[in-house]
């Protein structure tokens, strides 16, 4: 654009792409460091190196046809595929962990390496596709949610899905074909025992599994009151290099006011010391965008930050408020308009309209009181003057001027004409409308416009003020219908730390909102219906996911109990993810939801490995205690390492290491502190519920037989009895 304009300069204020950018080096920094974790986990359990480097080619080898796959279905490295490959850090390694860990005790015992392989690779088979199909079915649904969520997280719940079955599929073939030739022999030695500890507190929940199960459920309503005093938001607050200030003058504002407010408080953001520029506009409110005039009366400004500052655009924000209060003439807001804002939003709606102004006035003035609550305003300009033209019916008859003739006058005089009316100015390509209208103190002036002259039937002329009254007073700038309905919208910002699910909370609890006027009545708009739609398909992705998690369950073990074994281990995680978001004082968002999501593919996982075991050493004859405690023993360490190696990719996210972390953080977070609860619990409840569980298929089972009829005839029945 210079080339072609060499008298214009054009210089960056901000742009996205820097954000963008910036959150992507950030993800690929975190996905690095996730998998020198993840390594770093299993060199620690395995104690070689060369095991170690078979299990950290899995993560690689899984990535790249990821990135293929998404290149052929036209997905992009947006915030939502870079959130979905960020989760799949630890679960990439998990399935070659559960591997190679088969075949490295094979190994340690004095097994030669191809037959370990072979032999270890065969007997974890099952287990193995099983918690990947698992986890699959956990998050496929996402795709698939309704609206505009399944928008936005179709390509997270795809990318996510694709990421583990190509983790699968290398954990099947490549590890044990790895593992078969790098591994070294080396003299066979005793597998060393479980901890005391472990085998002690196994033992006694499973001599005492009703008190270790009513222990376990009181530890599952115990976190779901956790729930009561977290925050609740539809997404954590971002901290970007920039925020936006919109500015609206007092009705009839002027440049030269608009100028002077603009003035002042370009002077007072660039004071800050975060402030790295201002960029100021007249004419137009920001809407995160400096297009499309909205009027003199109207202006924005951006304030561009500093990226080594210390504190966050929140605290900014809270830190300008009470100085943007004491600007004069002028009301001044931050815009946190977009897709899961922190600002909330109420809309009233009437028929008629009569006491909605009112309504909203108060609503208005009630959370001014709400804590973290600040700056409530309503959407519309403010009131200001404007010129009413009332027909005199009876003199406009008698002199013959019709009430489109008043119109017409009225529109030419003050606005003028409309362009299809009106001669054009042609210059180039381009046709100019001529519009000629009165000079503005003409336009403010009642004995003008009164004045104006009007044909009559008979030929002649009157004054606008013979057949019409004319007289200025106060009335809205716009009127907002929704269904036809006149709406007014009330928004507000958050301040001090509040999120927008608590703050919107309080405001519905106001007097106003429950004691709404005759015929005034809430509409669910904005923020609040689009955290319905964003928690409401969550929930029926969660609802799916347990009932395809238990589907597959079914089909693998070819039993419709065992199942119930697997999803016990679902609420072990939900105690661990609640405690750890409050003791970090995240909210409770998308992020964690999505971090709820891979708990349940997490624990269902450790539940897999030791079911499946325990059910195939029964039917080869074990018993149900020996057959458990063989589980635990073989299992106990590959479900260990899985939850450390996951717990160690989400660690860089945790810390908030990187740009654009804090939409990834509740997530980590949820997912570790729900890992160390699951992992724990489910090694020792697990066990119980499958006792139960167990004893009441043996029971149910000889009595539903006979309600079946067998596929071979018993020996000795007659021929017609026979299928």
């Amino acid at each position: 654009l210079e080339k072609t304009n060499p008298g214009v300069n054009i210089h960056k204020i901000v742009s996205n792409v820097d954000q963008t950018r910036a959150s992507f080096a950030a993800t690929l920094h975190t996905l690095l460091e996730g998998m020198a974790l993840a390594a770093l986990v299993v060199w620690l359990f395995l104690r070689s190196w060369r095991a170690t480097a078979v299990t950290a080619i899995a993560m690689p080898a899984s990535l790249i046809p990821t990135f293929a796959f998404m290149r052929l279905a036209g997905f992009s490295l947006n915030v939502v595929t870079l959130l979905g490959l960020t989760l799949v850090i630890g679960i990439l390694v998990d399935d070659a962990i559960v591997e190679i860990e088969n075949i490295e005790k094979r190994v340690y015992t004095g097994q030669r390496p191809y037959d370990a392989a072979m032999e270890g690779a065969d007997q974890i088979g099952l287990a193995v596709v099983a918690c990947t199909f698992a986890i699959v079915a956990v998050f496929l649904p996402t795709a698939f949610m309704p609206g505009i969520p399944g928008q936005f997280f179709r390509e997270f719940g795809i990318t996510v899905s694709v990421a583990v079955l190509f983790s699968l599929v290398v954990a099947r073939l490549l590890t044990p074909l790895m593992a078969a030739y790098l591994l070294k022999p080396t003299v066979g030695r005793a597998r060393p025992p479980l901890p005391r500890f472990y085998t002690r507190a196994l033992g006694w929940a499973l001599d005492h599994r009703i008190l270790a199960a009513l222990i376990g459920g009181s530890i599952f309503i115990a976190s779901m009151a956790l729930i009561v005093p977290l925050k609740k938001a539809v997404q954590p607050e971002g901290n970007p290099n920039y925020f936006y200030v919109n500015v609206e003058g007092p009705p009839g504002a002027s440049l030269s006011d608009m100028r002077a407010i603009i003035e002042r408080l370009d002077a007072l953001i660039a004071r800050q010391p975060e402030t790295a520029a201002v960029f100021a506009q007249v004419g137009s409110a920001s809407n995160n965008t400096f297009a499309g005039s909205s009027g003199v009366g109207q202006g924005a400004v951006v304030a561009v930050l500093k990226p080594d500052r210390k504190a966050k655009v929140g605290a900014i924000r809270d830190r300008l408020r009470p100085l943007l209060r004491q600007i004069p003439d002028a009301r001044v807001s931050f815009d946190t308009s977009g897709f899961g804002a922190a600002a909330i939003d109420l809309t009233l709606v009437s028929e008629t309209g009569e006491g909605l102004d009112a309504a909203a006035l108060t609503l208005q003035r009630q959370m001014g009181g709400v804590p973290g609550v600040a700056d409530p305003r309503p959407t519309k300009p403010s009131t200001g003057a404007e010129l009413v033209v009332r027909p005199k019916a009876d003199e406009a008859a008698r002199l013959g001027v019709s009430v489109a003739v008043i119109a017409a006058a009225a529109r030419v005089a003050t606005v003028g004409d409309i362009d299809a009316n009106v001669s054009k100015l042609d210059q180039g390509e381009r046709r100019i409308p001529v519009r000629v209208r009165l000079p503005e103190r003409d336009r403010t002036d009642l004995s003008v416009i009164k004045n104006l002259r009007l044909p009559t039937a008979a030929g002649g002329v009157t004054t606008l003020g013979a057949v019409a009254d004319v007289y200025f007073q106060a009335g809205s700038a716009e009127i907002d219908r929704l269904d036809r309905k006149r709406q007014i919208t009330i928004v507000a910002d958050t301040t001090g730390g509040a999120q927008a699910g608590d703050a919107q909370a309080k405001v519905d609890a106001l007097p106003i909102m429950r004691h709404l006027p005759p015929g005034v009545e809430k509409a669910s708009l904005g923020q609040e219906r689009r955290s319905a739609e964003l928690f409401g398909g969550f929930i029926v992705a969660i609802a799916s996911a347990v009932g395809l998690v238990y589907s597959v369950m079914v089909l693998l073990f070819r039993s419709f109990f065992k199942p119930f074994v697997i999803l016990s281990a679902l609420p072990t995680a939900i105690g661990g993810a609640f405690l750890a978001l409050l003791v970090t004082d995240l909210p409770l968002s998308i992020p964690s939801l999505i971090g709820f999501l891979m708990l349940m593919g997490l624990a269902a996982k450790n539940s897999i490995l030791l079911v499946e075991y325990a059910i195939e050493r029964e039917r080869h004859g074990a018993t149900q205690r020996d057959a458990l405690i063989e589980a635990c023993r073989e299992r106990a360490r590959p479900i260990v390492m899985t939850s450390l190696a996951m717990m160690a990719g989400m660690a860089p996210t945790a810390l908030t290491l990187g740009k654009g972390s804090e939409f990834r953080q509740p997530m980590a977070v949820a997912v570790i502190g729900g890992l160390i609860t699951s992992t724990i619990l489910s090694l020792v409840l697990v066990p119980v519920v499958y006792e139960f569980v167990d004893d009441f298929e043996r029971w149910l089972g000889p009595r539903l037989a006979r309600l079946v009829t067998p596929r071979l005839a018993p020996a000795g029945a007659a021929p017609g009895d026979r299928p």
